[in-house]
C-alpha cells in the first residue's frame, strides 16, 4: 500500500521505500488528487493548478502525460477502486481523474482522525486524554503542508486549510493544557508560538493568562503590550474586545482568571488509550517461523525474572525491523499499557541515549519541558513509569548492548525488542535470534506481491539468479523489484548485469543500487575492518581463513581473526567449519556473502 503524506513535504513511500516523483507538475498534480482522494478532480481544476489562467494548447495531452507518469509509481494501478488488483488507484472518470486509496493511507486522515477523537473526548470530560490525543495529531506533522512544493492557486487554498486546521487543533490542545493547570509548563511553547505569529492575538491571550497563573502578572501585562504595538504599527489595528478585556482583568487582579481549585488535577478517563508508537503495520511475506520464536519469548517469559529483552539481529536488509514491528502490532492485548518504538538513527552517528529516553517518556505523555536532564534520571523516571504496567518497546538501530542498559522496563511485566545492527551480548538480552535469508518460494512470493505476475519475472532462471544475487535478502530483493517497476523495459538480465557492474560512477546509480544499505553500512566501519572487507573484495575466493587474511593484511593472525570475528558480528561475514575439521578442533574459513562482495565492487571508496 502506498503511504502519501502531505503535512510536510510531499511523501510517498511504498513498502518502505521512498518513491516520490521529483518532475514539479507531476508533483501538483499528485498533490491535488491526493488532497482530493476518493473523490474525482475534475479537469478544469487540474489545468487550473498547473497554468492557472494561461494553459498551453497541448495542457489535456500534456496532463495525460503527468497522468501516465504517476501511474508508473510502484503500487499505484489504474484498476478501477475495489477490484482485486486495485489497491491504490488512479482512475479517468467522466470529467477527470481520481485517487482511490484505502483507509489510513494518508497523513491527513491520521491527523483528522486523531483531532475529532481528542475534541470528543474533551466534550465528555477526558480532558487528560483529550489532550494527549490532540498533542498526537499534531505530531503527525512533519513541516509546513507541501512544504517544499510551489502550489498553484488549488493546492494552495487546500494547503492554507489544512494549517488552518493545525492551528485549530493546536489551540484546542493549550486551551485542554489550561484546563488541567499545566500553564508552567505552556509558558516556553506559547511564548516561542507569539513570537512566530505575531499578530495571532489567541496565541498571545493564552500566554497571558498562563503567565497570571504562574504569578507572572506584570509580564502578562508586558505581552499585552508588545502585542497592542505590533498591531498598531502592522495593521493599523487596537486588540480584539476580548483581549482587552483580559487586560483590565489582570490589571484588577480577577480572581475570575486563576484556575478554579476543583480543575488542577483531571483525571484520565477509565477508557483511556495507552500510547502506540510503532511504525504502520506492513503485512510480512515469510518471516512465519521467526515471528513466532519472537512472540512465544515475549509471551512466555515467567514472571519475577526482571523484564524480558529480545534481540533480532541480521545482516542490513534481512528485515529485523520488520520482524520487530510485526510483531508488536500483535501483542497489544499482552502488553495493554503501551507500545513504543524508537530508533537510534544512524549508526555512523548514533543518537545519546538521553535523547532516545526522551523520546520514549514523551510518548508516554511527559512534556518535554518537564523532563529531567541526563540520563540517569531520564532512565529513572523510565522505570517508574513502567513499574506495575504492560509495555513493549521497540528499539531500532542498535549498535551496542550499552544503548540498552537504561532503556529496560522495570520489571517482568514489560519488555523490549531490539533491533541489532550487530550481534549483542550481555546479560541483559535473554534470547537471541538471528534472522537470514528467506526461503526461495517466500523470495518469489515478495516479487511478484511487488511487481504482479508481469513478463519481467516470467523467465524463472533470470529471477533465481537476481535471488541468488541478492542472498535471498528481502530489503536488496524489494529494491530489485521496485528497480525493475521504475524500469519497465528493462528485462531481469538487464538488471542483474547492471548490478555486477564494477564502480558504478554517479551518485544517484549508487543509491538505486540494491547493494545500497550494504554500502552505507560498510561506510560505517572503522579503517581496519574497511581495508578487511576491501581486501576480502579482491580475492578472487569467497572463502578465507585466518592465516590468509593476515597475510593479505600484513597483520598477526590474532589481529586478522579479531577483525575477521567483528565482521562476523556485524553480519558481514559468514562463519563455517574448515573443511575436514570438527567443531572440537575449532578451525574457522569466513565466507564473504555475495551480495556484500558486489557492494564493495559497486562502492567508488572501494576503488
Amino acid at each position: 500500500m502506498l503511504q502519501i503524506g502531505l503535512l510536510g513535504t510531499l511523501q510517498v513511500v511504498h513498502r518502505g521505500v521512498d518513491v516520490t516523483p521529483s518532475a514539479p507538475k507531476v508533483r501538483q498534480v499528485l498533490a491535488l488528487l491526493a488532497l482530493r482522494t476518493n473523490s474525482t478532480v475534475p479537469l478544469h481544476q487540474l489545468v487550473q493548478e498547473l497554468w492557472e489562467e494561461r494553459p498551453p494548447s497541448s495542457a489535456a495531452t500534456t496532463l495525460q502525460t503527468y497522468i501516465y507518469q504517476l501511474r508508473k509509481l510502484p503500487g499505484l494501478s489504474d484498476q478501477q477502486p475495489g477490484s482485486p488488483a486495485a489497491g491504490h488507484a488512479l482512475v479517468t472518470t467522466p470529467g477527470g481523474y481520481q485517487l482511490s486509496g484505502p483507509h489510513g493511507c494518508l497523513d491527513t486522515q491520521e491527523f483528522a482522525e486523531l483531532a475529532d477523537r481528542g475534541r470528543a473526548a474533551i466534550e465528555k470530560g477526558a480532558v487528560a486524554d483529550g489532550a494527549d490525543l490532540l498533542q498526537r495529531a499534531l505530531a503527525v506533522w512533519r513541516g509546513p503542508a507541501l512544504g517544499d512544493m510551489t502550489p498553484g492557486p488549488v493546492v494552495g487554498i487546500d494547503a492554507l486549510r489544512l494549517e488552518e486546521r493545525r492551528y485549530e487543533v493546536l489551540e484546542q490542545r493549550i486551551n485542554a493544557d489550561l484546563l488541567l493547570g499545566r500553564h508552567h509548563q505552556l509558558i516556553s511553547e506559547l511564548t516561542a508560538l507569539a513570537a512566530d505569529n505575531p499578530t495571532r492575538e489567541g496565541l498571545h491571550a493564552k500566554l497571558m493568562l498562563s503567565l497570571h497563573r504562574a504569578g507572572r502578572r506584570p509580564e502578562a501585562l508586558e505581552v499585552f503590550q508588545r502585542l497592542r504595538g505590533v498591531l498598531a504599527r502592522e495593521l493599523g489595528l487596537e486588540p480584539c474586545s476580548e483581549l482587552q478585556r483580559l487586560h483590565q482583568q489582570l490589571l484588577a487582579g480577577d480572581s475570575r482568571l486563576d484556575l478554579p481549585e476543583g480543575q488542577l488535577t483531571v483525571p484520565t478517563a477509565p477508557g483511556g488509550e495507552p500510547p502506540v508508537t510503532l511504525p504502520a503495520h506492513v503485512p510480512l511475506i515469510g518471516r512465519r517461523t521467526e515471528c513466532a520464536q519472537v512472540r512465544k519469548a515475549l509471551t512466555e517469559y515467567p514472571e519475577g525474572q526482571g523484564p524480558m529483552c529480545v534481540a533480532v539481529g541480521g545482516p542490513p536488509g534481512a528485515g529485523c525491523t520488520a520482524v520487530a514491528v510485526a510483531v508488536a502490532h500483535r501483542l497489544g492485548d499482552v502488553f495493554a499499557d503501551g507500545r513504543l518504538y524508537v530508533s537510534f538513527g544512524d549508526p555512523a552517528a548514533p543518537r545519546p541515549v538521553e535523547d532516545v529516553l526522551a523520546d520514549v517518556l514523551i510518548a508516554a505523555g511527559h512534556r518535554r519541558a518537564e523532563l529531567p536532564e541526563g540520563r540517569a534520571a531520564r532512565a529513572r523516571l523510565l522505570r517508574a513509569w513502567t513499574a506495575g504496567r504492560r509495555v513493549l518497546l521497540v528499539v531500532d538501530d542498535v549498535t551496542s548492548s550499552h544503548q540498552i542498559t537504561d532503556l529496560l522496563p522495570a520489571d517482568s511485566g514489560s519488555a523490549v525488542l531490539v533491533a541489532g545492527l550487530r550481534r549483542l551480548s550481555g546479560s541483559r538480552i535473554r534470547m537471541r535470534l538471528d534472522i537470514g535469508p528467506l526461503r526461495a518460494e517466500d523470495a518469489v512470493d515478495l516479487c511478484r506481491a511487488t511487481l504482479g505476475r508481469g513478463p519481467q519475472l516470467a523467465d524463472e532462471p533470470g529471477l533465481r539468479m537476481l535471488l541468488d544475487l541478492c542472498d535471498h535478502l528481502p530489503g536488496p530483493v524489494l529494491d530489485a523489484v521496485n528497480l525493475l517497476a521504475l524500469r519497465p523495459h528493462w528485462t531481469v538480465w538487464r538488471l542483474i548485469d547492471w548490478m555486477n557492474r564494477e564502480r558504478q560512477q554517479t551518485a544517484a546509480a549508487q543509491r538505486t543500487h540494491p547493494c545500497d544499505r550494504l554500502i552505507r553500512r560498510s561506510g560505517c566501519l572503522d579503517p581496519g575492518l574497511r581495508e578487511t572487507l576491501g581486501k576480502l573484495a579482491a580475492r578472487p575466493q569467497n572463502v578465507v581463513t585466518v592465516e590468509e587474511v593476515a597475510s593479505v593484511l600484513g597483520r598477526s593472525t590474532i589481529e586478522a581473526e579479531e577483525l575477521l570475528e567483528e565482521l562476523v558480528e556485524l553480519f558481514l561475514l559468514d562463519v563455517e567449519l574448515s573443511v575436514g575439521c570438527s567443531p572440537s578442533e575449532g578451525f574457522f574459513q569466513y565466507r564473504l556473502p555475495r551480495l556484500l562482495r558486489t557492494a564493495l565492487r559497486v562502492a567508488p571508496a572501494y576503488a
